[in-house]
C-alpha cells in the first residue's frame, strides 16, 4: 500500500515510521520542504499534488480535512493509534489546563504504581507508543481540536475542559472549534466515562453527546467539587486543597478533574493524594523563574489566550506588571481589559503584532499601557524599572508566539534568560 503523510512536523514523522516499519511505501508531502526524511521514504516534489495517486492518507493536526482530496481513504494520526492502542485511554480536551490535568492524572496513577504514559499533544507522540504499550498500561493522551476534528473512535475517559473562543485564526468560527473537540465523547461506549466542566456550556454539550452511562461533572456536588479547603468526589472528601502545590484557583479545578478522570482506576485517598502532590508546576505555566529586590518573575508564556492570563493575574497576590502580546489567534480582547480593570495591575506592557488591538481595549476600558517593542531582554528591563517590591512580573502573553519566537516554550525561555541576566 501506497501512504501519503501530509505534514512532516513530530507527529508526521513518527506516522511516516509507523507506516513504513509495517511494510508500506511511504510518501511525505510538507509545504515546508523536507531536508532530512528517514531513509525509505520519499518526498513529494510538491505539497499536496499527486495525493489521488495514494491508497491512504494520514493527515497531521496541522492540516484542514478538506484540503485533502475526496475520493481516497483518510485517517490521522491518532485515529490510527486510538484503532490499534492496546490499552486503556484517558482523553483530555479543553481550552486550556489539560496539560496540567494530563499531568496530575499520570501522576495519581504512577503513585497507585500503574504504568502510565503521557502523549499527544504533550509528551511522545502517541505512534510511537504502540511496540511497547500493554493492556493493563494506561495512556493519558492531551488532545487537541486538531487532532480531535475527524476522529471516529473515543477514549475510554474522556475529560471536557471549558471551552472558550481559541484557535480563530485557524478555525473557521468558535462552533467549528466547539465541534472539532466533541469526537471525544461522541463515539465512546455505555461503559466509559465522560468528566466535564458543568459550568461551560460547550463543555455540557460536548459531554451530552456521549452515550456513556459513568458522567462527574466538575464543579458540582453530584461530580467532583472544591469547596471548604477540599476536593469532593460524590460527597467524599478525597484530598486537601493543602495538597495540591500548583498556584491559582483554576489549577484546583484541574486536579480535581484529573481526580475525576482516574477514578475508575484510583480510589485510595492516601494515593490520590500522594499523586497530586508530587506535581508542583509545568514549564512555562505559572513558573516562577527568580525572585530579585522583593519582585517575584512568572513564566506563564503557555497562556495563549484572554481567559487564561485573567486566571494567572488571580494566582498571584500584589500589583501586577504584566507583559502582554503576540500573534493573532483571532479572538477578542475587550474581556480581557475588563477583567484587567477589576485587577491589581500596576502596569501592562504591550509586544507583538496583537499589541494595537490590545491597546484599543484597554483604552476602552481605560487601563494603562505602554509600547514595549524590542528584545525579550528590553522588555524585562522595561519591567524591572517598573515594578516595586512585592510585585510580580508576569509574562502571560494572551496571545500565540509565531514570528519573534520559535514557539510558546522559546518565548519563555528568552524571557527567563533575560531575568537571569537581570538578577546577575
Amino acid at each position: 500500500m501506497r501512504v501519503a503523510i501530509v505534514g512532516f512536523g513530530v507527529e508526521g514523522r513518527a506516522a511516516a515510521e509507523h507506516w513504513r516499519t509495517a511494510g508500506h511505501s511511504v510518501v511525505v508531502h510538507d509545504h515546508r520542504g523536507i531536508a532530512d526524511p528517514a531513509p525509505g521514504i520519499e518526498v513529494a516534489t510538491s505539497y499536496l499534488a499527486g495525493l489521488d495517486d495514494v491508497d491512504l492518507i494520514v493527515r497531521t493536526p496541522s492540516v484542514r480535512p478538506e484540503s485533502l482530496p475526496a475520493g481516497v481513504p483518510v485517517t490521522s494520526v491518532i485515529r490510527e493509534f486510538m484503532s490499534l492502542c492496546p490499552a486503556r485511554v484517558i482523553g483530555v480536551t479543553g481550552t486550556k489546563g489539560k496539560g496540567t490535568t494530563s499531568t496530575v492524572a499520570a501522576s495519581i496513577l504512577r503513585a497507585a504504581r500503574r504504568r502510565v504514559v503521557v502523549a499527544g499533544n504533550i509528551g511522545t507522540p502517541p505512534l510511537a507508543l504502540l511496540r511497547t504499550l500493554a493492556a493493563d498500561d494506561i495512556v493519558v493522551l492531551e488532545l487537541s481540536s486538531f487532532q480531535l476534528m475527524d476522529l471516529t473512535v473515543s477514549p475510554h475517559v474522556a475529560v471536557v475542559l471549558a471551552i472558550t473562543p481559541d484557535h480563530l485564526n485557524w478555525h473557521r468560527d468558535q462552533a467549528e472549534y466547539e465541534r472539532a473537540k466533541a469526537p471525544i465523547a461522541a463515539f465512546q461506549t455505555p461503559d466509559d466515562l465522560v468528566v466535564w466542566t458543568a459550568d461551560s456550556s460547550p463543555a455540557a454539550r460536548i459531554a451530552a453527546l456521549s452515550p456513556a452511562r459513568h458522567r462527574v461533572p466538575l464543579c458540582r456536588p453530584e461530580g467532583i467539587d472544591v469547596h471548604h479547603d477540599a476536593i469532593w468526589f460524590a460527597g467524599e472528601r478525597v484530598a486537601d486543597v493543602a495538597d495540591v502545590r500548583l498556584p491559582g484557583a483554576h489549577n484546583l479545578h484541574n486536579v480535581a478533574a484529573a481526580v475525576a478522570a482516574t477514578r475508575p482506576f484510583v480510589t485510595d485517598t492516601t494515593t490520590i493524594r500522594a499523586g497530586i502532590s508530587e506535581v508542583a508546576g509545568l514549564p512555562h505555566r505559572l513558573q516562577t523563574v527568580a525572585a530579585t529586590n522583593g519582585v517575584r518573575w512568572v513564566d506563564d508564556s503557555l497562556s495563549t489566550t484572554p481567559e487564561t492570563t485573567l486566571a494567572a493575574a488571580d494566582a498571584f497576590d500584589g500589583p501586577k506588571v504584566l507583559i502582554l502580546g503576540g500573534t493573532s489567534k483571532g479572538v477578542s480582547f475587550e474581556g480581557l481589559a475588563a477583567g484587567l480593570r477589576e485587577r491589581d495591575v500596576r502596569a501592562v506592557l504591550l509586544t507583538g503584532d496583537e499589541a494595537p488591538r490590545i491597546a484599543a481595549a484597554l483604552d476602552a476600558e481605560d487601563v494603562g499601557w505602554e509600547a514595549a517593542p524590542g528584545t525579550m531582554g528590553e522588555i524585562v528591563d522595561r519591567a524591572a524599572a517598573l515594578a516595586r517590591r512585592g510585585d510580580v512580573v508576569l509574562l502571560s502573553p494572551a496571545c500565540s508566539s509565531v514570528g519573534q519566537y520559535r514557539d510558546y516554550a522559546d518565548r519563555g525561555d528568552q524571557f527567563a534568560a533575560a531575568v537571569r541576566a537581570l538578577a546577575n
